[in-house]
């Protein structure tokens, strides 16, 4: 039997909630991260260009058009639509790319999921989560001037481009980061990444992957690459990352609870077995 609890919360109340309760959604932290990858119970990172961790698809992310991350709901009993968060884009370093570039962000908020009975989502929010079904959405974020990635991060020796997600909703599920695609300015997909930040499919790119435990300094040798990948090739890796180079990532972090309140008032409906 189902029971249904459906609870009108008003903006002032959220407001309270978050300034007397812990956070609640966090995202899963996969077992063993890619290289280059930073992974936590906020953040999903994907750094798909870093020469300094030895990260170099053989891409050119400038022509970056748009980019869809998959998730869902960890544990489906305790789901109640209340994911909330941000899609980003950030490229670097500030000394070639525009500081203001250096983290751009679109938040998220909420579900409508006709098969659940979820009616969460905020439509002024730049971000709308897809429903896919089987408690599974997709966030796309598309690229425009204000957060593309500059070519001149592409060429300094010292340059990143790094795409993700963070979760800073209130569900009483944890939230899973499925996948990643990415797509260029045509539509045309560059590369897919799975929920620990490995390649799965680099269309025409060259992979140079380091696959070492460590990523090596930036003035070692390079590591050998790997084999040209094409669609359908899955060159992975699947090394922990350590370090890493002055990226603007705990500039965000205060943030993240002011986005809780934001939402506005929203109707959560909450479905159990």
């Amino acid at each position: 039997m189902n029971f249904k609890k459906i609870a009108a919360v008003s903006a002032s109340v959220m407001a309270a909630a978050a300034l007397s309760v812990s956070a609640g959604a966090a995202l899963v932290v996969p077992d063993n991260a890619a290289n280059g990858c930073d992974f936590g119970t906020g953040n999903w990172m994907v750094r798909v260009f870093c020469p300094e961790m030895n990260v170099d698809y053989g891409i050119d992310w400038s022509q970056l058009g748009s980019y869809s991350v998959t998730i869902k709901a960890a544990d489906p009993d305790w789901f109640e639509g209340a994911t909330g968060g941000a899609l980003y884009v950030s490229c670097g370093p500030v000394s070639v790319c525009p500081a203001d570039h250096n983290w751009v962000s679109s938040n998220y908020w909420g579900v409508i999921d006709e098969e659940l009975e979820l009616e969460t989502q905020d439509a002024t929010q730049p971000v709308i989560l897809e429903t896919l079904g089987n408690y599974t959405y997709k966030a796309t974020l598309n690229i425009t001037d204000d957060n593309c990635v500059y070519p001149e991060a592409l060429s300094d020796p010292s340059g990143y481009v790094q795409i993700g997600i963070q979760e800073w909703g209130q569900d009483m599920s944890e939230i899973e980061v499925v996948g990643m695609e990415t797509f260029d300015k045509s539509g045309n997909l560059m590369a897919s990444f799975d929920g620990q930040g490995n390649i799965t499919i680099a269309a025409g790119a060259a992979a140079a992957v380091d696959a070492a435990a460590d990523a090596a300094p930036a003035d070692a040798a390079p590591a050998d690459a790997a084999p040209a990948a094409t669609a359908g090739d899955t060159t992975a890796a699947v090394t922990s990352s350590k370090g890493s180079p002055d990226t603007g990532i705990a500039d965000v972090a205060a943030v993240a609870g002011i986005a809780v309140v934001a939402a506005g008032a929203l109707v959560v409906a909450k479905k159990r077995k």
